[in-house]
């Protein structure tokens, strides 16, 4: 990832980030906070990139986690 690329995400993050940061994401919603595809969030689910959580079959995120993880980088 680059860092132009990372830079943008991390101001789209910054612009939603509201109190309620243990909110629950689908892939849909946790995609549009990274500026992608809720298909996109299944991949890097799979890959490890990005944390995710299964209950039974269904993948949710946490807000929190993800601002957490783009913070890192």
């Amino acid at each position: 990832m680059e860092k132009a690329d990372t830079r943008g995400m991390a101001e789209r993050i910054a612009s939603v980030i509201t109190e309620n940061t243990k909110e629950i994401l689908t892939p849909n919603e946790a995609g549009t906070l990274y500026g992608v595809s809720g298909w996109a969030m299944y991949k890097r689910a799979k890959k490890g990139t990005a944390p995710a959580h299964y209950m039974g079959r269904k993948l949710y995120f946490l807000r929190s986690e993800l601002i957490e993880a783009v913070q890192r980088l």
